[in-house]
């Protein structure tokens, strides 16, 4: 009987590892980047969906991010300029969606900086 238990309690933990194997952090992971009015900007990374990365984004930004973008299993990167334009860039390396970001926002306008980064996982 304490045989049975043991096995069931082992059985019950390589369950939950591979439970957990599935889900975020294991390379399957969902960011979001965002920018608003007045400098209001928010990230996220390491969400389990695509609405829990947005819905943090907007809890840093205190719902004031107009502009958000999801990425998922990488980086992303948001630029904005001084007359509002903004462009986003995704890609596997932090600096490649900072650089595609800033060349997207920069082809409405001059003058933009990176305003959000995250990587996930």
């Amino acid at each position: 009987m304490k045989r049975w238990a043991v096995l069931c309690a082992v059985l019950s933990i390589v369950a939950a590892g591979q439970s957990h194997a599935q889900q975020c952090g294991f390379a399957r992971c969902w960011g979001a980047v965002g920018v608003g009015p007045d400098g209001a900007r928010g990230y996220a990374h390491g969400q389990y969906s695509e609405a829990l990365a947005q819905r943090q984004v907007q809890a840093i930004c205190d719902d004031n991010c107009d502009t958000v973008q999801t990425f998922y299993n990488g980086c992303g990167a948001m630029a904005q300029g001084p007359s509002g334009q903004w462009g986003f860039g995704e890609s596997y390396s932090r600096i490649e969606a900072q650089d595609v970001a800033l060349a997207f926002c920069e082809g409405y306008g001059a003058s933009c900086e990176v305003r959000a980064w995250a990587c996930s996982p």
